[in-house]
C-alpha cells in the first residue's frame, strides 16, 4: 500500500516537471526585437536667405559722413565676405578672403542639423563719396564646401542747404486800404493792411528773435529749390504812417503803430485835404523794408 502511494507521487512530480518545461515555449514572442540605431544626419542646404542694408537710404548732411550696416541672413553657411561699391562697380576689398570651408563630414559633431546665422559688416561712407545706388556683393562658403553669392542694393542721398540770402529777407504790405473814399473833410479815415515776410519751402531761412516762428525747428531751408515760395505774417513790428498832400512831393510823418501777432495793423486818422496816405515798414538787419500807398479824395474842402 505504501509502495504504490510513493510510485504515484513520483509520477505526479514527473508530469509537473514536463509541464514546466513546455509552458515557456508556449508563450514565447516569435518576432525578434530590433537593435537601437541612429538616424542619418540631414545633408547641408546652403543658402543666402537675404541681404539688406540699414539705413536705406543713407542720408548725409553737408560735410558729414555716415555708417551703413549690411546684414546677411544665411542657412548652412560657414563664412561670408561682404563688399559694397557705388553704382554697381568694382568692389573695395580690404576685408580679406573668405575662410576655406572644410568638406562636409556627416559624423558628429560637425553637422547634425541645419544652421541659421546672420552675418553683418559696417561701412563708413563720406560726404565726398558718390550718391545714388550702391551695390552689395556677398560671397559665401557653405558647409558643403561650395561657393555661393548674392547681390543687393541700397542708396545714398545728400541733404543740401541753400546758403542764406546775403540781403535782408523780403517783406511786403498787402491789402493796404484807406477808406472811405472819398471822405468828407474832417472825417476819420481807416488805414489797414497786413505785413508779411517771405517764407522758404517747408522752413524759414533764419530764426529772428522770437517774432517769427521757425517751422521744423531749423535755421535752414531744407529744400534746394527757390528761396521763396509763400508769405507768412510778421507780427509786433513798427509801421510808420505818412501823408503827402496832393501837389506836394514831400512826405509828412503822422504816427507809428504796431502790427498784431497775425501781421495785421489798423489805425484811424482825420482827413482834411486830398492826398496820398502811406505806410512803411523800415525793416531790420534781417528783414527788408516795405511800403503801401493809397490816394484819398477829400470832399467839402478847398483842395481836391
Amino acid at each position: 500500500m505504501v509502495k504504490r502511494f510513493a510510485t504515484a507521487l513520483v509520477a505526479v512530480a514527473a508530469s509537473a516537471t514536463a509541464l514546466a518545461a513546455v509552458s515557456p515555449a508556449a508563450h514565447a514572442d516569435p518576432t525578434p526585437t530590433p537593435s537601437p540605431s541612429v538616424a542619418p544626419p540631414s545633408p547641408p542646404d546652403p543658402q543666402i536667405l537675404s541681404v539688406s542694408a540699414n539705413p536705406d537710404p543713407l542720408v548725409l548732411k553737408p560735410r558729414y559722413g555716415g555708417t551703413v550696416t549690411v546684414f546677411v541672413r544665411t542657412k548652412d553657411i560657414k563664412d561670408v565676405k561682404i563688399d559694397i561699391a557705388p553704382g554697381g562697380g568694382g568692389y573695395g576689398g580690404g576685408y580679406g578672403a573668405v575662410k576655406a570651408a572644410d568638406p562636409w563630414n556627416p559624423g558628429p559633431p560637425d553637422h547634425k542639423d541645419h544652421v541659421w546665422k546672420t552675418f553683418d559688416r559696417s561701412f563708413n561712407i563720406g560726404w565726398k563719396d558718390p550718391t545714388g545706388s550702391w551695390k552689395i556683393h556677398v560671397l559665401a562658403l557653405g558647409l558643403d564646401g561650395k561657393e555661393y553669392s548674392r547681390d543687393s542694393y541700397f542708396s545714398v542721398k545728400h541733404i543740401y542747404y541753400p546758403p542764406r540770402p546775403k540781403t535782408p529777407k523780403a517783406t511786403r504790405i498787402v491789402g493796404f486800404d484807406a477808406s472811405p473814399e472819398p471822405v468828407k473833410k474832417g472825417r476819420k479815415l481807416s488805414l489797414e493792411g497786413t505785413l508779411q515776410v517771405a517764407q522758404c519751402y517747408r522752413d524759414w531761412y533764419y530764426n529772428p528773435a522770437g517774432y517769427v516762428s521757425v517751422l521744423g525747428g531749423s535755421d535752414y531751408c531744407v529744400d534746394s529749390r527757390d528761396y521763396w515760395n509763400d508769405w507768412h505774417y510778421l507780427g509786433w513790428q513798427d509801421i510808420g504812417v505818412y501823408f503827402m498832400p496832393k501837389g506836394s512831393y514831400k512826405w509828412k510823418y503822422v504816427d507809428t503803430i504796431k502790427t498784431n501777432p497775425d501781421g495785421s495793423f489798423y489805425t484811424q486818422v482825420r482827413a482834411f485835404v486830398s492826398g496820398t496816405w502811406g505806410v512803411r515798414f523800415n525793416g531790420t538787419r534781417k528783414l527788408g523794408a516795405s511800403e503801401g500807398y493809397d490816394y484819398v479824395k477829400v470832399i467839402g474842402g478847398k483842395r481836391h
